[in-house]
């Protein structure tokens, strides 16, 4: 049986969820690492460089396991719609997950702060527009060939 495409609300509201959480664990794996603490961590490249490798963290923290073991990020959960394969329906490998639709998460962050990002900036802004399609399927959903579905139950 196949599943049903989750609804752009859905996956806005879910997304919305993961972009206030996934920081505040952040922050507070920045607080007790210690790793932004001096002068010098703010010198350079390495503004840009710690922030991103403490939110991948951060990130993993809070959505690691639920990535491996369902398919789904915290907010995906609360929102209950989750990650599928598009072949088999089932829950995507945890490696795709990671290393390819994160990084189109992490580039929601980067108008934030960083001026440097220029074209950047639009990446999300397009990615989130191919969900408009029939299929509901974000371009991160087509390079890593997955769906986000309605979950069971």
């Amino acid at each position: 049986m196949s599943k049903s495409p989750a609804s752009i609300l859905r996956r806005i509201v879910a997304t919305g969820i993961d972009f206030l959480v996934v920081p505040a664990v952040s922050f507070i794996v920045m607080l007790v690492s210690g790793a932004m603490e001096t002068a010098s961590a703010y010198a350079g490249v390495q503004p840009f460089v710690r922030p991103v490798l403490l939110g991948i963290a951060g990130y993993l923290l809070v959505n690691g396991w639920l990535l491996y073991s369902r398919g789904q990020t915290l907010g995906k959960l609360m929102t209950k719609i989750q990650i599928v394969s598009v072949n088999s329906g089932e829950v995507a490998p945890f490696w795709k997950l990671i290393v390819i639709r994160a990084w189109f998460f992490a580039l929601l962050y980067l108008p934030l702060g960083y001026s440097f990002v220029g074209l950047f900036a639009l990446v999300p802004v397009i990615d989130h527009a191919f969900a408009l399609r029939s299929d509901r399927r974000c371009l991160h959903d087509l390079l890593c060939g997955t769906r986000v579905v309605q979950a069971p139950g």
